[in-house]
This record gives structure tokens, C-alpha cells and sequence, in this order.
């Protein structure tokens, strides 16, 4: 009768120890792991997003009297700037990307135009 609880306590002991070291042990398949298109564009993408905490943590501080108002002037100033420059050199890149889409989609157009002719004639 004593080793009931023994053995009870052992099993939840052991499954405690499973659900904690379980994330630790499973590995993930190498397609669920998302690559992203481009490094460039997923840097932009995130100095993009820092620029907009920063801004929004600056604003925060501001209403809760942690910042004077020259501070905060000063501080939504810089980290605006940094958002406008993230996202207008994130949508260059983009443009320059869809430009080489378009040039791509082009050149298969031609080739798939020439074909087309050569089998008719």
C-alpha cells in the first residue's frame, strides 16, 4: 500500500520531466523552417520594425511623464527619420526586385513567342 503513492508520484514525476525537456530534444523538419526570400529585404523589414518600437516606446514614455517634451521632440524626430529611411530603402529594394521580375517575365515571353513561331512556320 505504501508503494502506490511511490510509484504515482514517480510517474508524474517522469511526465513533468518529459513535457519540460521535450522542446528541448525535438528538432524541427529542415522544410518547416522558413528561409526568407531575401536577407536584404527581411534586414529592412526588421530595422523597419525596431524604428517603429523605438517610436512607439518613445511615445509611451512621453504619456507617462518619463520623457520632457525637448527629449521626447528630439527622440520621435531621430527614430521617424530612421522609419521614413527603412521603409523607403525596403521599397527601393522592392522596386529594383520588380524590376528584375518584369525583365525575367520578359525574356521567358520572348522565348515562349519564338517558339510559338517556329512551330507555326
Amino acid at each position: 500500500m505504501l508503494l502506490l503513492p511511490w510509484l504515482i508520484g514517480l510517474l508524474l514525476a517522469m511526465l513533468a520531466l518529459v513535457f519540460v525537456l521535450y522542446p528541448l530534444y525535438h528538432r524541427l523538419p529542415t522544410h518547416a523552417i522558413q528561409q526568407p526570400v531575401s536577407g536584404s529585404l527581411s534586414t529592412q523589414a526588421d530595422s523597419e520594425q525596431a524604428a517603429h518600437s523605438a517610436l512607439k516606446e518613445v511615445e509611451l514614455d512621453y504619456q507617462l511623464g518619463n520623457l520632457a517634451e525637448p527629449d521626447y521632440r528630439s527622440l520621435r524626430e531621430r527614430y521617424t527619420r530612421r522609419a521614413f529611411a527603412a521603409m523607403k530603402s525596403r521599397h527601393s529594394q522592392e522596386d529594383e526586385l520588380d524590376a528584375l521580375i518584369e525583365q525575367r517575365l520578359r525574356q521567358m515571353r520572348e522565348k515562349q513567342n519564338e517558339a510559338t513561331r517556329k512551330s507555326n512556320e
